[in-house]
C-alpha cells in the first residue's frame, strides 16, 4: 500500500465535505477563508465547540491529534484580548491554516494517478485504480469491483452515500449528486415523527395514556425502516453512470484545473 501527502486541494474538498455533513451549510470558502467569519456568517460561530470541529477533522481524514496540538499550532491557544484576536489571531486562523496542519499528520493510501498500461499512460486506468482502493480500504463493496461492474451492485443505500462522498473529495472532481425521486416525502416523514414523537410525552404526562406514546413509538420505528428501505432500494445515479468504468471516464473527463468548491453550489450530500 503507497503512502502519499494530500495536496492542499483534496484537504480542502474534504473539510468542506466534512464540514457541510457536520454543520449543514452549502457555503464555500478557499484556503485564504478566515473561520471564525465563515462561522459567524452562518451564525455558527458562539454555538460550535471547536473542540468538537477538530475531532470531527480528524476522524473525516483518519489521523489523531491532541487539542493542545491543534491550538498551539493554530496559534488559538491563548489567553488573549479582544484586540489582539481580531488583529493578529483570527487572520491567520484560516481554511487554508487548517489544511496545512492535517496535511502533516494525515496519510494519503489512495491514488489517482496514471497507470502505465501497453506501455501507454492511460489516466481512466489509474482513477479506476483509485476506486478500487477505496472499495477495498475505505468502503467495503458487496461484490468485486471491475470496470465493468455495475455500481449499484457493489454499492447501495447509506454505503453508496458513503463511497460517493469519499470518491468525490478524494479525486479532487465534484461528483453529481445523487438524487432520489422522494426524498422529499422521506425528510417529512422524519419531520413528523420526531414532532410526533416529542409531543407525545407532554400528552402522556398530562393524561396518563400510554398507549399515545406507543403509537409516536412504532411510527418512529415503521419511518425509520421505510426510509433505511427507500435509500436502500432505490436508484439515485445519474443516467450517464451506472457502471465503474463509466465514473472513471467521467472523472477523468470533468478533472480539469478548475475548483473543486465553487461558489453558489450545494455540496453533494444526500
Amino acid at each position: 500500500m503507497t503512502e502519499t501527502q494530500f495536496t492542499e486541494k483534496q484537504i480542502l474538498s474534504g473539510i468542506f465535505e466534512c464540514w457541510s455533513d457536520a454543520m449543514g451549510t452549502d457555503r464555500p470558502f478557499d484556503a485564504e477563508t478566515r473561520v471564525d467569519l465563515h462561522m459567524k456568517a452562518n451564525d455558527e460561530w458562539e454555538d460550535t465547540d471547536l473542540a468538537d470541529v477538530f475531532y470531527r477533522l480528524e476522524k473525516h481524514f483518519q489521523f489523531e491529534s491532541t487539542l493542545e496540538e491543534w491550538t498551539q499550532e493554530l496559534g488559538i491557544a491563548g489567553p488573549f484580548t479582544l484586540e489582539e484576536w481580531e488583529q493578529e489571531i483570527s487572520p491567520k486562523f484560516t481554511f487554508g491554516a487548517l489544511a496545512q496542519f492535517i496535511q502533516k499528520r494525515a496519510v494519503n493510501t489512495v491514488s489517482f494517478q496514471p497507470v502505465m498500461v501497453i506501455n501507454k499512460e492511460c489516466r481512466p486506468a489509474g482513477v479506476f485504480y483509485g476506486i478500487e482502493q477505496i472499495s477495498n480500504q475505505l468502503v467495503s463493496a458487496k461484490c468485486p469491483v471491475t470496470p465493468s461492474t455495475k455500481i449499484l451492485n457493489a454499492f447501495r443505500g447509506y454505503r453508496l452515500n458513503s463511497f460517493w462522498s469519499e470518491l468525490s473529495w478524494r479525486s479532487e472532481v465534484r461528483l453529481p449528486r445523487l438524487t432520489r425521486r422522494w426524498d422529499f416525502l422521506t425528510s417529512w416523514g422524519c419531520i413528523i415523527a420526531f414532532w410526533g414523537l416529542l409531543i407525545a410525552f407532554p400528552i402522556v404526562f398530562f393524561t396518563g395514556n400510554f398507549y399515545i406514546l406507543l403509537g409516536a413509538v412504532l411510527y418512529e420505528i415503521t419511518t425509520w425502516f421505510v426510509v433505511s428501505l427507500y435509500i436502500h432500494c432505490s436508484d439515485p445515479l445519474p443516467p450517464e453512470l451506472q457502471t465503474f468504468r463509466d465514473l472513471a471516464v467521467w472523472i477523468v473527463d470533468h478533472g480539469g484545473d478548475a475548483e473543486w468548491i465553487p461558489v453558489n453550489v450545494a455540496p453533494n450530500r444526500t
